[in-house]
């Protein structure tokens, strides 16, 4: 059982709206993402302001926006060096996006690949990073849990897993070839010359999705795992 520690800093996201989405996320991880990725179950807990999290949790921390993270010193791991999700409040409803899909898309990739360093070979000889939010990244792929909205996630097939020809692309079932981008999406692969990010045209749009933000999942990729640092954060 993976422990996890809600956190909750952003000042534009009421206590009720992190409860409704941390019971989503817990439910998606365990009976959606879980089964299909063979992930073991995990457990959920809220923390209000100023409690700490019980040494080895993981941490979702909901933060304003991404000078934040800097500020309050949540940085790349937790104290202990567990994996850390940031859901940037104020950026993604500054694209009038949903701040719970963002949520999920951080909680499903952390679970998938926790330290950041996965990825899967194509045809071509390209490596794709395990992001497995990312190919279908816009709000539209998403569905709900309860009331609460979560991300879409590919399959083990989106990755072209052997054995796994037939099987759905993603949760959703929007994708219909491995390694395809929807419009809404992107994804990153390497050559072995660096991470390229491939976008789709309707993501274009959006600066944090053409651009990865500091401290995102993405940023932390192409900075490599020697460069993580740790939470300095003072409960």
């Amino acid at each position: 059982m993976i422990p996890i520690s809600v956190i909750n800093e952003s000042t534009v996201y009421s206590e009720e709206e992190a409860l409704a989405t941390m019971h989503a996320l817990q439910s998606q991880w365990n009976k959606n993402l879980a089964p299909v990725w063979g992930l073991d179950q995990s457990t959920f807990t809220y923390l209000g302001k100023g409690k700490k999290p019980a040494p080895g949790n993981w941490w979702v921390v909901f933060l304003d926006n991404s000078d934040q993270a800097g500020a309050l010193a949540y940085h790349d791991v937790t104290n202990d060096g567990f994996p850390l999700s940031k859901v940037f409040v104020k950026t993604i409803l500054g694209d009038n996006s949903s701040v719970s899909v963002g949520a999920s898309h951080e909680c499903c990739e952390m679970a998938v690949d926790p330290t950041i360093n996965l990825a899967a070979q194509d045809p071509d000889g390209l490596f794709w990073a395990y992001e497995v939010c990312d190919p279908v990244e816009d709000d539209s792929y998403g569905y709900k849990i309860g009331d609460v909205l979560v991300s879409d996630f590919v399959t083990p097939a989106w990755f072209g897993f052997q054995g796994s020809e037939g099987k759905p692309l993603d949760y959703q079932k929007k994708t219909t070839a491995p390694f395809q981008v929807l419009s809404g999406g992107y994804a990153q692969n390497n050559n072995g010359q660096g991470w390229t990010q491939v976008t789709g045209e309707r993501a274009r749009q959006f600066a944090r999705l053409v651009k990865p933000p500091v401290g995102s999942r993405r940023d932390l990729r192409v900075r490599g795992r020697g460069m993580l640092t740790y939470s300095t954060h003072k409960f």
